[in-house]
């Protein structure tokens, strides 16, 4: 039975350089597969899997629980299910460097958890199972690799419930009686062995000796000749694809062991696919295949790779002729990619704009250009049904021949809304009804078009994506996946409405129209006693047009919270979601269509001071929050670090991993510490530990540690009751504490100097109470404040005792009333 990915993705066409090509020659002669499972984006081992890949020459995927949602972005502001899709990208851009593949399951990452217990709890045990499952029948490996110990105390939560998920799915994917629903599309599965990859590092955070008696051990640390890079070098690469989390890496040359234990099946003995067929006898009467391909493989010569096509050619007919089974696909599939290289292929579907709505048409530019001597004709089809039947152009060499075509989007098409996205997720798993799409990457192309080459008389179909492709000034050309819009959209401007005081406020929605809108309303709704004005708002647009359209929040008047919603009245239909792209440079524009709500706050909250001066970090957007509230932010730079111009600001924020990103902050602390002795209010929000770029970041010394508080609600004990933070200009109590989300707070000081106050204690279930929370010291005429609470989701999810308790921080230096 075929993998239910084995057609299901189309993909580009593109010549490869002859060392790439010649090792992915060298690869149709192994059949051998490794399913890599961690929690999150990074956990992987990128050196293995590109030695995995590239050494062993195995089909190797990384299964990632978890797409990385619930981390924090070092490149924007962009958090939740948006850093979700950059770190998704991210990790394909990584595949794509050290030859893996890449699958997902439903889990979210939602921070730090201490125990495997209580993440799969969250996650849903069975159905986390049951993705693993999924993902072994689908890509049936032979061997199973796990980056975390099965025991609990190694690392966090969800890195050893990924251990034991992989540990029990080894087993589950095997029996039929196992989530049967799944055999509609694949088999059961028994790989031959599940392994964990250990390391010194996991027995050290343990203080427990890392004897190599017990494990087995594989060299890595080679070079590839096809690629000109060691396997550490391919890693590091692929490694700093992780730019969202700051993992740059640098490269370690020369010998490197990976270890292994045995967790389920056979033992590796002197190979980690010891006793296993990785040959072409695991599929019955393939021998012509093999021959032909060991054929192409002795006589290929990287200055002329198509020498090689009539062997090539020879093993596509006997293969073709197989019976379809697992191995057989996936070859066929890995073949036609080398007989595209060898021809120095490249075909492209270029979109003549960006996007389309569900029914309309778009105008396509078919290419294609081969760089070989044998005869080679192209067609081409928006259904595959009308392939067989589609004129056939000549291909001669080196001519670029173009076609146009009209591609019709169904009416009915879906929008291109990350297919994980589409439904409202659970608190740990996404809700993804299709059986066949869990696990993919992304999205399949919104406009797939169906290739046949034909080559010396063989017939070969491909599938690629269209994209739209335009010129960046600086970048060059650039291309982005097309997409499907809804025909208009709305966007409310602000995802939270902060009020801090019982006033009406004036709100922007922007209406996108992506087709004609002769006559349309947008609608507004808000409940618990809030209401809006105008409710209702009648417009019309030329497509491509914008509009903002204005309204009044109108709050109760008691503290309360909300949820605002806007859609569009168009043709009978009531649209309810937005539009927004998500740009980097280093992968390609995302887009996701938001359900047009925002949350809206009115806070009993009280300020004191005027001006913050605001020192980036990792990105955040406490500097939007604070403005909501009443305060006038500016963003400072070194430039700002002298006396007269700090003089001007009641509190100066640092943003969170200011010491680890700004590599110019050790020159800032000097004018800081004195701002502070002058009368000024120094508050530095969480760093990390590791890659501090000073060590001089206090007045007073204190470390900064890994501690924290993961449980959202646990008890917050005021350790400093009088303290004037939790008096003035706001009374905080307990009830401040409510509604808090994902976490309390993250790196907590640790061995402070007596110059400071803890403010707070909080602990997880089981553990011993934290107090480096919030750590206050007096400095001179000012204050000096490390914060290890979470303000960074707090306040841009309008936790309103978040804000209160921030003010009374930001208002540390004004005299109390």
């Amino acid at each position: 039975m075929l993998s239910p990915f084995a057609t299901a993705e189309s993909r580009p066409i593109e010549p490869l350089a002859s060392g790439a090509l010649q090792l992915s020659l060298q690869k149709l002669d192994t059949l051998g597969s490794v399913l890599y499972v961690a929690a999150h984006p990074d956990d992987e081992n990128t050196k293995l899997i590109a030695y995995l890949a590239n050494g062993e020459r195995v089909d190797t995927t990384y299964l990632s629980l978890t797409r990385g949602d619930g981390g924090q972005n070092l490149i924007g502001g962009d958090l939740g299910e948006k850093l979700g899709m950059i770190r998704t990208q991210e990790l394909l851009a990584a595949r794509r460097i050290d030859g893996g593949q890449q699958r997902f399951s439903r889990a979210i990452d939602f921070g730090y958890s201490k125990t495997p217990e209580e993440t799969l709890a969250i996650w849903d045990q069975d159905a986390a199972l049951a993705d693993v499952v999924w993902a072994i029948r689908s890509l049936r490996p032979d061997v199973i690799i796990t980056r975390f110990s099965l025991e609990a105390g190694y690392t966090h939560g969800h890195h050893t419930a990924s251990a034991r998920l992989a540990k029990e799915a080894f087993t589950a994917a095997a029996d039929p009686a196992r989530f049967p629903e799944q055999l509609e599309f694949v088999e059961p599965w028994a790989a031959q062995r599940l392994l964990w990859n250990t390391s010194k590092w996991f027995y050290q955070r343990r203080g427990i000796e890392f004897d190599t008696k017990d494990v087995f051990f594989v060299e890595t640390g080679g070079y590839n000749h096809l690629l000109g890079e060691a396997y550490s070098e391919i890693a590091a690469h692929s490694r700093t694809c992780h730019m969202s989390q700051g993992f740059g890496a640098t490269p370690e040359l020369g010998e490197s062991k990976e270890y292994f234990k045995t967790l389920a099946g056979t033992e590796p003995e002197g190979s980690l696919f010891a006793g296993i067929d990785t040959t072409w006898g695991r599929v019955a009467n393939s021998e012509p295949v093999a021959a032909a391909i060991q054929m192409a493989i002795e006589r290929f010569n990287p200055s002329k790779p198509e020498a090689v096509l009539p062997q090539l050619l020879q093993a596509h007919r006997a293969l073709s002729a197989l019976p379809a089974s697992f191995w057989q696909s996936k070859k066929l599939q890995e073949l036609e990619v080398v007989i595209a290289a060898c021809l120095a292929l490249d075909v492209e579907s270029i979109a003549a704009s960006a996007s389309a709505v569900p029914g309309a048409e778009v105008a396509l530019d078919l290419r294609a250009i081969q760089r070989a001597s044998l005869p080679v004709s192209i067609a081409f089809a928006t259904r595959r049904a009308d392939l067989a039947r589609a004129k056939v152009y000549a291909l001669p060499r080196n001519h670029l021949v173009h076609v146009s075509e009209t591609a019709q989007i169904a009416a009915n098409a879906s929008i291109s809304q990350p297919y994980w996205l589409r439904q409202p997720a659970e608190r740990g798993s996404y809700m993804v009804d299709e059986l066949s799409q869990i696990g993919a990457p992304e999205n399949p192309a919104a406009i797939p078009i169906y290739v046949r080459l034909i080559v010396d008389g063989e017939s070969i179909i491909f599938t690629i994506p269209s994209t739209y492709n335009f010129n960046d000034p600086i970048h060059g050309e650039s291309k982005q996946p097309f997409t499907v819009t809804p025909p208009v959209m709305v966007n409310l401007e602000e995802g939270t409405h902060i009020l801090g005081q019982n006033e009406p406020r004036q709100f922007t929605a922007r209406v996108i129209a992506a087709s004609d809108i002769a006559a349309a309303t947008v609608h507004f709704e808000a409940g618990d006693g809030w209401r809006v004005e105008p409710a209702s708002i009648p417009f019309s647009l030329e497509a491509g047009k914008e509009l903002q359209v204005t309204a009044k929040l109108i709050p109760p008047t008691a503290a309360s919270r909300t949820s605002l919603r806007a859609s569009v009245e168009f043709e009978g239909q009531l649209y309810t979601r937005g539009y927004e792209a998500l740009d980097y440079q280093h992968i390609p524009q995302q887009t996701l269509f938001p359900t047009a709500t925002a949350a809206a706050v009115l806070l009993d909250v009280k300020i004191a001071g005027e001006r913050i001066g605001y020192i980036p970090g990792a990105g955040d957007t406490i500097p939007e929050a604070l403005r909501r509230i009443g305060y006038a932010v500016d963003t400072l730079t070194e430039a700002d670090m002298n006396p007269e111009t700090l003089a001007a600001y009641d509190t100066v924020v640092f943003g969170i991993r200011a010491l680890n990103t700004n590599d110019r902050i050790a020159f800032y602390m000097p004018a800081l510490f004195e701002y502070a002795q002058q009368g000024g209010v120094v508050v530095m929000q969480y760093n990390t530990n590791r890659g501090l770029k000073t060590m001089e970041y206090a007045p007073f010394p204190f470390t900064i540690t890994r501690d924290r508080v993961t449980d959202e609600t646990a008890s917050m004990r005021f350790l400093a009751p009088d303290h004037r933070v939790l008096q003035f200009p706001n009374a905080i109590t307990t009830a401040d504490f409510e509604g808090w989300v994902q976490e309390r707070g993250l790196y907590f000081a640790g061995d402070w100097d007596e110059a400071y106050t803890p403010i707070f204690a909080a602990n997880d279930p089981g553990e011993s109470p934290l107090a480096g929370s919030l750590l206050i010291a007096p400095i001179g005429e000012g204050y000096y404040v490390y914060s290890g609470l979470s303000w960074f989701r707090q306040l841009p999810a309008g936790v309103p005792g978040a804000y209160r308790l921030f003010a009374n921080l930001m208002s540390l230096g004004q005299p109390a009333e």
